[in-house]
């Protein structure tokens, strides 16, 4: 973290220091259930003083240049005991008898660091989190990113009957944060397996509580959470994150990957396509020349079985040689009966079919997406590939065709599983490794250019772009999609209608997923120049056709490529919209599509002129509004290169 500046630490110095006579008093040989244990202990951090009461697991905080102290975590089960509390300068811990538990918190520079341990199993709740009145929205790391006002109506209606996520998946990041009057507080869940983060209305008011999920089956290892107060930028979390990362070396920059595979660089300008049907023609690619793109991502899923339209050896040359990355879609999640599979990335072999299926703790093998077979367990994929090389095997047969890309779906995003098959026992733990270790071996060893599915972050060192995480709210898709007839569905296979079909959709839906208003870059300023990521596939950029400016001035003030469903009738009749968005896109994005993403901020008191800005490069500034921003129209984007003082103007076509 960034020590704070001199004058900022010597103003907190005198703000506390009437902390020191009660610091001392505590120190000073507590005894077991004596009253002492009512008065709090107090840890000294850069910038900030925690107050911690240990009965009621509560602290607050006294954060510099602020008048009054800030609630910023505490217990649900009201007191408890303690026995055995310890305090020294930098460190306080005690026991927990009544649940078995110890708690520990530490300063750390300016985070404090709370570890929770017990040997036994049990769900444990803790922080509740942005019940002080000071506190005014949530910044949620719900794909790209939202900010959501705790006493926003729109939201407190959505989730008024609660939302709980994981935080290893269902959020892209392990973290969230509460807006202050000039500062943020983040909660960042190093124990991100097994934790949850649920999001309720309390009181007419939005609040977060986290659960970790102490398990026998894992080992019972801690639960550890780290808490700091941050600057007053709503992104400030995802930076702060994103130092968090390189002082643990767990951050990879897209430069470094580059080193070590130059085809990555071809991401950087290039927007993002699967081809369909005559896409998959010479034709196609011919004019996607004409239109002058030379930087593209193309992917397809194939079926021999179903379609006529097949990507070959000389269309893969060809895409090759016009400068684009090309890969197909797999998936190593989903296995089905091979005499009966309706996906050829689900056809194994009847072997794997028998015995490769996740077991759950009724000992029956666990249902696949959408009722399709069953899920597939990465430990028994792992135990099996000595002996028959099935992931070798099917990358293998892909590569033979020339392709430098691969678009592994689910590995990097979905629901890590506890498989209690006796043949291959497998933890979550266990699960996130072997998903790890078969990314790596295809984008390190194969050296080929490897997406994913969301790209959250614990996935970020071993691929290069993902796919999703641009999207936000997703639970208003899912059902949406539900109703094949409305939405579209996967016929024909040559122009599926779910990619292909344009709708209209809700109001809640516009609200939730893609209002300005609510979004933020969040995920970009952790892991912009690290991670190049798009929207999902199943929306492309034209799937709605009333939100394809604002989508479109969304990706571009982030600085992220839009996703396209193409085929050679979708290129003729959106070849404007397509040829006038990448010219502008890919000059940008070719400049600063590596660089950290640094600032962020609302210019206008409704919050529909934004901009960002990208290191010391390029400032971008996007007018979401009805009316002008000075020299920017409504609904045109403006960037700036801030060394040459040269300005660019684009408004995306409706």
């Amino acid at each position: 973290m960034r020590a704070p500046p001199r004058r900022f630490a010597a103003n907190l110095l005198n703000a506390c220091c009437c902390s020191c006579l009660a610091f001392t008093s505590v120190i000073a040989n507590p005894t077991q259930n004596s009253p002492e244990h009512r008065v709090p202990v107090y840890l000294q951090l850069e910038g900030w003083r925690a107050r911690i009461s240990p009965e009621s697991l509560t602290v607050f905080a006294m954060i510099a240049e602020r008048e009054k102290e800030v609630l910023i975590a505490q217990g649900q089960e009201g007191q408890h005991l303690v026995s055995d509390l310890k305090v020294s300068e930098n460190r306080v811990q005690w026991t927990i008898p009544d649940i078995g538990m110890k708690a520990e918190f530490a300063a750390m520079k300016n985070r404090l660091g709370v570890r929770f341990t017990t040997t036994r199993e049990q769900k444990f709740t803790w922080p509740v989190s942005g019940r002080d009145p000071e506190m005014s929205a949530l910044i949620y790391p719900d794909g790209e990113g939202l900010d959501i006002g705790l006493d926003d109506a729109f939201w407190r209606e959505r989730m008024k009957a609660g939302q709980c996520r994981d935080t290893h998946g269902g959020l892209s990041m392990p973290f969230w944060s509460f807006q202050l009057q000039g500062n943020t507080i983040t909660y960042l869940a190093k124990t991100d397996l097994a934790t949850t983060l649920c999001i309720s209305e309390v009181h007419g008011r939005l609040s977060t509580y986290a659960v970790h999920d102490f398990r026998k089956r894992d080992g019972i290892p801690p639960y550890e959470i780290e808490i700091w107060p941050g600057s007053a930028s709503p992104i400030s979390p995802g930076i702060e994150y994103r130092q968090w990362l390189f002082e643990r070396g767990e951050y990879v920059p897209l430069s470094h990957k580059i080193t070590q595979n130059q085809e990555i660089a071809k991401l950087l300008g290039a927007i993002h396509a699967y081809v369909f049907g005559d896409g998959r023609t010479l034709e196609f690619l011919k004019e996607l020349k004409e239109l002058g793109l030379d930087r593209a991502w193309l992917g397809y899923d194939q079926d021999s079985r179903q379609s006529r339209f097949l990507v070959d050896r000389q269309y893969i040359a060809e895409a090759k040689k016009m400068g684009f990355l090309i890969g197909p879609y797999d998936e190593f999640e989903n296995i089905q009966n091979p005499q009966t599979a309706d996906s050829s990335s689900s056809v194994w072999d009847q072997d794997l079919w028998k015995t490769g299926c996740i077991i759950n703790e009724r000992g029956q093998a666990l249902i696949g997406f959408g009722g399709r077979g069953c899920e597939l367990s990465s430990e028994a994929l792992k135990l099996a590939e000595p002996r028959q090389h099935y992931i070798a095997n099917r990358v293998d047969s892909l590569t033979q065709s020339g392709i430098n890309s691969y678009f592994l779906d689910d590995d990097a995003y979905g629901e890590l599983y506890d498989d209690y098959s006796n043949d291959h026992p497998m933890t979550i733990y266990q699960d996130r490794l072997n998903r790890l270790e078969r990314m790596k071996s295809i984008s390190e060893t194969r050296k080929l250019v490897l997406g994913s599915e969301g790209g959250v972050a614990w996935s970020a060192p071993v691929i290069a772009f993902a796919h999703g995480t641009e999207s936000v709210s997703n639970g208003l898709l899912w059902t949406l999609q539900k109703d094949r007839n409305a939405y579209g569905g996967w016929w024909p296979p040559e122009r599926p209608a779910i990619f292909f079909k344009r709708i209209e959709v809700s109001p809640e839906f516009r609200t939730a997923k893609y209002d300005p208003i609510y979004r933020l870059p969040l995920y970009q300023a952790a892991f912009h120049g690290s991670v190049i990521t798009t929207d999902r596939w199943e929306v492309p950029l034209t799937k709605f056709p009333k939100l394809i400016q604002t989508r479109a001035l969304l990706e571009l003030l982030y600085d992220v490529p839009s996703m396209w469903s193409l085929d050679l009738r979708e290129l003729r009749q959106d070849k404007e919209i397509l040829s006038s968005l990448y010219r502008f896109f890919s000059t940008i994005h070719r400049h600063v599509g590596d660089k950290s993403l640094t600032d962020f901020e609302w210019l206008t008191a409704n919050r529909k002129v934004q901009r960002t800005r990208f290191q010391d490069v390029l400032e971008l500034t996007s007018n979401f509004d009805q009316t002008p921003y000075l020299s920017i129209p409504p609904h045109c984007i403006e960037a700036r290169w801030i060394d040459e003082q040269r300005t660019q103007l684009f408004c995306p076509q409706p």
